[in-house]
């Protein structure tokens, strides 16, 4: 069993009864078998945790028997009576074979600058909106912005690495090392919207013809049959004067993917 959604709180000071959305990457379509649970864990069994080495989350009807937990979508509503104890909650989930976890690929890098190479970290983070937000955080503070719109990726429930391609791209340019990198399934599988140490890779873009101030490529993630696609196309001025980026399109084309168990799931503590 694996941690399938970050890690929300709810607190006993509440005066109404608290109520919380929790956003699970689960691809939860007709035919699935994702089998999902709710557990929580109080700041006192965290604390005997940090002692005995034993796992401290249990399943939250346990802890709090009134708990009325309902399945959504991609989400899950949690309606908690009024609590003694502040709690964290989340949602955790075994997948089937042919099972996906529903990931986005995003683009960040600095402002370009003409005749200068042009670094792009390219993640694949959880679909959901915590996510979203804490890797914008993460990359806005080391002065890098997003450079595309969000393209969709439907990670199989394998062991086969996850492709990171940056292809076709306009001459006067070339990517300095191998065009196509990898994220381990692995990696995907465990990343969590709370955290800001989503899986990514980083092509570094060298500006070979100093006179080509437009710039353009493609770049492919891919698992299994399922690909997720995007354009970036960037217009490089003079140093010093303005600079312009221009999204094209996102394509993106999904397919239900047959593949293989991952071995040694673990549960998250």
């Amino acid at each position: 069993m694996c941690q399938v959604s970050g890690k929300y709180k709810a607190f006993k000071s509440n005066t109404a009864p608290p109520v919380v959305v929790i956003e699970h990457s689960c691809l939860v379509v007709r035919g699935h078998e994702w089998k999902l649970v709710v557990k929580c864990r109080t700041p006192s069994s965290y604390q005997e945790r940090n002692t005995t080495n034993s796992c401290v989350w249990r399943e939250v009807n346990e802890v709090v028997p009134d708990a009325k937990v309902e399945q959504k979508h991609n989400d899950i509503l949690v309606t908690l009576p009024q609590l003694k104890e502040d709690i964290e909650i989340a949602a955790f989930g075994i997948p089937g074979t042919e099972d996906q976890k529903r990931m986005k690929m995003a683009i960040f890098g600095k402002k370009p600058t003409q005749g200068r190479d042009w670094k792009l970290k390219v993640y694949l983070i959880d679909d959901s909106t915590i996510a979203f937000k804490n890797v914008c955080d993460k990359e806005e503070s080391f002065g890098n912005n997003l450079l595309t719109t969000l393209a969709g990726l439907f990670v199989s429930n394998s062991n086969e690495d996850i492709r990171i391609e940056i292809n076709p791209i306009e001459t006067g340019w070339k990517v300095k090392g191998n065009k196509v990198q990898k994220i381990t399934a692995r990696d995907a599988w465990h990343s969590l919207e709370n955290s800001t140490g989503f899986p990514h890779c980083q092509f570094n873009i060298e500006h070979v013809s100093k006179s080509k101030q437009a710039f353009f490529c493609g770049i492919t993630a891919s698992h299994g049959r399922d690909q997720a696609n995007t354009e970036l196309v960037a217009y490089f001025e003079q140093a010093g004067l303005r600079y312009g980026i221009f999204y094209v399109f996102v394509a993106l084309e999904t397919k239900v993917v047959k593949g293989r168990g991952l071995e040694n799931w673990s549960e998250e503590c």
